[in-house]
């Protein structure tokens, strides 16, 4: 959860998070090796840690360095996971992996950020984004939680051109379900969270019959824009998934 997202406990995690969980996982599964072999990862943006205590039940001997300026403390409760304010406090020479997951939008200057964290992934490494999809879908919800952009292949492709040793290796669109709810808000200008209360608040718990079934139609959604993206075709989605090696 993005801690701009909230400011309380969240008890019930919505299905856009579940969803986005296991499915943005999987796919950096393929690419995250042997899960006997220790690794070690930088998660910028990293908000309440959901994603990578979801990926460290996998991987036992992999290490994350945790990285949001929102943090209160620095206290992790997990000797696995270090927290951070800042990227550049990280003092470990090299990272295996990087993570953005819907925080590159908040950066000023986007490339150079990417461009400062590549140079700590080793040669062979990868940088794994996700990222708030289309600016025309661009609203005051993106003013409320502090987004200062949103994305589309065109617009990443152009900060990959800034840094050549950054190659990618999948992207797509996906949740293309949300993307035409969103759509109908922004053209008919109805509000998006007049209330501020984001996703922190989902009124139901996992097992609830609704959280099930709405997660799996996003689950499904992801599948569909997945394997539609490995034959070059790309549905619109709320979200945009890149997957990047470095040379």
């Amino acid at each position: 959860m993005d801690l701009n997202e909230t400011t309380k406990e969240v008890l019930n995690r919505h299905p856009w998070e579940l969803s986005r969980t296991k499915c943005v996982l999987n796919r950096f599964a393929r690419y995250l090796g042997n899960t006997d072999k220790m690794a070690v990862y930088a998660n910028i943006g990293a908000g309440d840690l959901y994603f990578d205590r979801a990926l460290l039940k996998r991987y036992a001997k992999h290490r994350i360095y945790a990285v949001d300026i929102a943090y209160k403390n620095l206290e992790s409760g997990d000797g696995r996971i270090h927290k951070y304010h800042f990227f550049e406090e990280i003092t470990q020479k090299s990272i295996d992996y990087a993570i953005m997951m819907d925080s590159l939008e908040y950066m000023e200057r986007d490339a150079a950020y990417v461009k400062k964290v590549s140079r700590k992934i080793k040669s062979g490494g990868y940088f794994f984004f996700t990222l708030p999809a289309f600016p025309i879908l661009f609203s005051d919800y993106d003013i409320n939680i502090k987004n200062l952009r949103r994305y589309d292949r065109k617009s990443f492709a152009a900060i990959l051109k800034e840094i050549p040793e950054l190659e990618i290796i999948e992207e797509y669109y996906f949740y293309t379900s949300l993307f035409l709810i969103r759509f109908v808000q922004k053209l008919l200008h109805i509000p998006i969270d007049p209330e501020h209360k984001f996703t922190a608040n989902w009124g139901y718990g996992e097992d609830a019959w609704i959280t099930r079934l709405l997660t799996a139609c996003l689950n499904l959604d992801f599948s569909i824009n997945k394997t539609l993206g490995k034959l070059g075709i790309y549905f619109p989605g709320l979200s945009m998934i890149a997957i990047c090696r470095k040379k």
